[in-house]
């Protein structure tokens, strides 16, 4: 009876964690949900290129390894993107928030580029993964 109780109230515990964490994260997590519109068009890949020249090779360098000019002043070096797990495992609307909302010293990119244009550069990102 004693561990029937401990298993009720450690499983209490953890769906109220999960509550709060989706509730915390739901932008997040509805953000998981989303496709890329963009998915596997050619043109997409070649804008989301040229966004990437212009305002993402300073930090994370020519081929997305975390690697450019800039990455040597951050407090931390930006991921390898390349390395990014493919959906399901790692939604493209996850990486389509992180660029919107930024993260750490990642900025925030919703105000300076359209949904489109985010889009676009997730197609380029995934163009580059080596998974």
């Amino acid at each position: 009876m004693r561990w029937s109780s401990i298993l009720k109230k450690s499983l209490l515990v953890i769906s109220s964690f999960l509550v709060v964490f989706i509730y915390i994260q739901r932008d997040l997590v509805s953000a998981a949900f989303q496709t890329n519109p963009h998915q596997g068009l050619t043109e997409s890949v070649i804008r989301g290129e040229f966004l990437w020249t212009q305002n993402c090779v300073s930090c994370h360098g020519l081929q997305g390894m975390g690697d450019g000019p800039a990455s040597a002043l951050l407090p931390k070096r930006p991921k390898d993107l390349t390395m990014i797990a493919p959906a399901p495992v790692f939604p493209d609307g996850v990486i389509a928030f992180r660029i919107s909302h930024g993260k750490n010293t990642m900025p925030a990119w919703q105000d300076a580029l359209s949904q489109d244009q985010i889009w676009d550069l997730v197609s380029f990102i995934r163009s580059k993964s080596r998974r």
